[in-house]
């Protein structure tokens, strides 16, 4: 979910400017990898060594909090040195939270306007001005998928938006998870703000059997939680990162933030034979995956030959020539991540990338074409109808079928289509059991997954 187009038409329209760029790490090309971009506010040319210096202390710390640690690999980070006219942090001194002037009243000419004292809140460090930050990214790190932006000042601030804000305060490690938090992983405080609404980690139904958060509840602290401030609206958690500096998130932030980084990356890096002719009969083929892995691994692999699972959980296989009929074959490679963090079996989207080869045999030769797939599966479990979304292609003539545990293909279930990249699937009268879906694109398997029917 790059942004390149977007950002082309904008920087078409507005004046930004080109600063040096310095990656902090890199782990993969950045069309494979989810981009993480720090800029500096506030910081002259003279102060830039210093703000390399924090931002490189800021992402060293997020990385070493789960589930950030366990998904490193998925990530580049990149740190754009811009260059401010003066030094720090504005301070209109305009706050209603506290008796202003709480520090000195400063209007420094930083590059992005931040400033303390947004909407009224003086702890609150963000810029009336974001277009600007919109518009560096643009000339400088335009496939970017999260930026957070480090304003020169040591006194506490921060708010997540569009984009994290921050300061340099001795606290500002921990601000910059909690306001990615906010920013990346699209949660909510659970402190008491009446600001937010509906979150992943915020409802008003407290009710245990369809809270969203059910599937955790009575599990490592998880359970429905008042705010007292406000009875009506729910958190997740008494102690978590979303509520408290200095501690871990909670499992339904944990889980969140994974999907965020699955909803971004899909892991696989490169696959072999991509698109490939005339392949000698005499030798064995072998297909394989260059996988991003988290550390440790969760990624669970399957491998199937025209619809026949082979027992094979590695990232490659190597199939002989004479396994393949004569005509048309499929290869299925499909990973999904089986993270504990994560309900696997009873989790909302499942997130399936597939690989599946082409393999037309004749007498003299085989012919080899690949066609990588990104899938969305859910709500799982499902009352009446399961949903599939290609998240890169088209979805053209699909027809499913559903098998039991023992193998018995039960039904060939009604499909609708509901756009180009999404269809129905009816599982309405089937009985509340697991149960396994194989979806056909033009008669060519292109995914089978596990499902689970209430």
């Amino acid at each position: 979910m790059k942004k390149i187009l977007l950002f082309l038409i904008i920087s078409q329209l507005c004046f930004s400017q080109v600063f040096e760029t310095t990656a902090i790490f890199e782990s993969g090309s950045r069309d494979k990898r989810i981009n993480m971009v720090v800029l500096g506010d506030g910081f002259t040319a003279e102060q830039q060594a210093d703000f390399i210096a924090n931002a490189t202390s800021l992402v060293n710390y997020v990385f070493s909090k789960q589930p950030y640690a366990q998904y490193k690999n998925y990530f580049n980070v990149y740190a754009i040195k811009v260059i401010s006219a003066e030094s720090g942090v504005k301070h209109p001194g305009t706050a209603t939270d506290v008796t202003e002037p709480i520090i000195t009243v400063t209007n420094p000419n930083n590059f992005l306007g931040s400033s303390f004292d947004v909407g009224g809140t003086h702890r609150c460090l963000y810029s009336n001005s974001t277009n600007k930050v919109t518009n560096v990214l643009a000339s400088n790190v335009p496939d970017f998928d999260i930026a957070f932006i480090l304003g020169n000042s040591t006194e506490y601030g921060g708010c997540g938006g569009t984009y994290a804000f921050l300061s340099k305060h001795s606290q500002a490690n921990e601000i910059v998870v909690h306001e990615l938090g906010h920013s990346f992983g699209k949660l909510a405080d659970e402190y008491w703000f009446s600001g937010s609404g509906e979150s992943p980690n915020k409802t008003q139904n407290s009710n245990i059997a369809s809270n969203k958060w059910k599937n955790w509840s009575g599990t490592n602290g998880v359970g429905i939680y008042a705010y007292e401030e406000n009875p009506n609206w729910f958190r997740p958690h008494q102690n978590c990162e979303m509520r408290y500096l200095n501690r871990e998130f909670c499992s339904v932030c944990k889980q969140q933030l994974i999907e965020r980084v699955h909803f971004l990356q899909n892991p696989i890096d490169s696959f072999t034979p991509s698109n490939t002719s005339a392949i000698n009969l005499t030798g064995e083929l072998t297909f394989s995956v260059n996988e991003i892995l988290p550390v440790p691994n969760t990624l669970e692999n399957t491998w199937s030959v025209n619809g026949s699972a082979i027992s094979n959980t590695s990232s490659s296989a190597t199939i002989s020539p004479e396994t393949f009929t004569n005509g048309v074959n499929t290869v299925l490679f499909s990973v999904v991540d089986k993270n504990s963090l994560l309900k696997i079996d009873n989790h909302e989207v499942f997130h399936v990338s597939t690989i599946s080869w082409t393999v037309n045999k004749t007498l003299s030769a085989i012919d080899v074409k690949a066609n990588q797939r990104n899938f969305q599966v859910y709500p799982n479990p499902a009352k009446s109808q399961i949903f599939i979304k290609d998240e890169t292609k088209n979805l053209k003539n699909i027809t499913v079928e559903i098998y039991d545990a023992t193998g018995r293909n039960l039904k060939n279930p009604r499909v609708q289509n509901l756009s180009s990249t999404e269809v129905s699937v009816n599982v309405d009268g089937l009985l509340p059991q697991t149960y396994i879906i194989k979806v056909y694109e033009n008669k060519a398997l292109i995914l089978t997954q596990k499902i689970i029917k209430e």
